[in-house]
């Protein structure tokens, strides 16, 4: 009996690291047949974040002294800068017959969860998605002939700006 159960037991274990290689392997030719993947996840990654903090921004309960406006300014300018950055990336790699590189879907990263009893959860979201935006940023591959850098300016203004909003509440 015993070793029966240990017989299943590892055989299950073996099945399990198949199907799992088995996913990797398709998930491996799905980006492959694409042509290589994403020309610049870490862009596209920050436009999401920064598209969660929007939401956030304009589903907030209030206006927290003019600050929530503020940054949710800062917000646009940074999804504008990032998408005359993905511009200029295209308009600079175009070729006449070439095609246009595939760009990949991302799903947002997790929602983190407001702690229990969070007065003003939707900022705090914001303010999250804010440094993830910051870290995707700081991680691209390069400047965008100063785009980049433009909108990690505007995503560092707005977290400012939530900053103070949260201190104006207390106020």
């Amino acid at each position: 009996m015993r070793k029966t159960s240990s017989t299943v037991l590892m055989l299950l274990v073996l099945i399990s690291g198949l199907m799992g290689a088995t996913a990797l392997a398709q998930n491996y030719s799905r980006v492959s047949s694409r042509g290589g993947g994403e020309r610049h996840p870490k862009i596209h990654q920050a436009i999401n974040a920064l598209q969660n903090a929007k939401g956030d921004l304009q589903n907030a309960a209030h206006d927290f002294c003019g600050h929530r406006v503020e940054a949710l300014e800062s917000v646009n300018e940074a999804i504008k800068q990032l998408n005359l950055a993905l511009e200029s990336d295209q308009a600079m790699n175009t070729h006449p017959n070439a095609p246009a590189p595939a760009t990949a879907s991302y799903a947002p990263p997790p929602r983190g969860g407001a702690a229990v009893g969070e007065r003003h959860p939707m900022i705090r979201r914001a303010i999250n998605a804010l440094d993830a935006a910051r870290t995707d940023l700081q991680q691209a591959a390069h400047d965008f002939k100063g785009h980049r850098a433009e909108a990690l300016e505007a995503v560092n203004r707005a977290q400012s700006e939530l900053r103070q909003a949260l201190a104006c509440d207390k106020n």
